[in-house]
């Protein structure tokens, strides 16, 4: 009994939202590509763990989340639209606010790339990527092939 009224507040801890400093943006592309990314992505997903009830059996929701640009500079597509590749670090249990020491950060929880012209973020399931809203719970369908792919250069053959 005294246990449990030790671990209580961890047990019953509220999710927080989307947090976390951006750890590595340091270019205004980096830093609206990763805006895009907690626009659409991670507020959401907090938003959505936080309605979730406490007495569920699924496993813990995170307690913060961080997006790290894993790209200096965008990279182009097929299409010519300018993409950056993420990652998304989550961070579970209960941590004081504001205690920021880098550690029990999992890295690339998630990872995908985020069309920042666009809006648009995708998350990568597999060999695959998939609209972020996959993440929320939405049934949506697998991106095109070229999605997230750099075009590559067309090399002609001198025959």
């Amino acid at each position: 009994m005294l246990a449990l009224l030790l671990f209580c507040h961890t047990t019953y801890a509220e999710p927080t939202a989307a947090s976390g400093s951006p750890p590595d943006a340091k270019t205004a592309q980096a830093k609206t590509a990763q805006a895009v990314v907690g626009r659409v992505l991670t507020q959401p997903l907090a938003v959505k763990e936080s309605q979730r009830s406490r007495f569920s059996r699924a496993a813990a929701p995170q307690r913060e989340l961080r997006v790290r640009i894993l790209d200096e500079q965008p990279s182009k597509d097929a299409a010519g639209s300018a993409f950056v590749r993420f990652a998304v670090d989550a961070r579970y249990g209960f941590r004081a606010p504001g205690s920021d020491d880098g550690s029990g950060w999992r890295l690339g929880t998630f990872v995908g790339c985020v069309y920042p012209d666009h809006s648009q973020v995708f998350v990568k399931k597999g060999d695959e990527y998939r609209p972020a809203a996959f993440l929320l719970g939405k049934n949506v369908k697998a991106a095109a092939e070229t999605t997230c792919q750099s075009a590559q250069p067309q090399v002609a053959n001198a025959n």
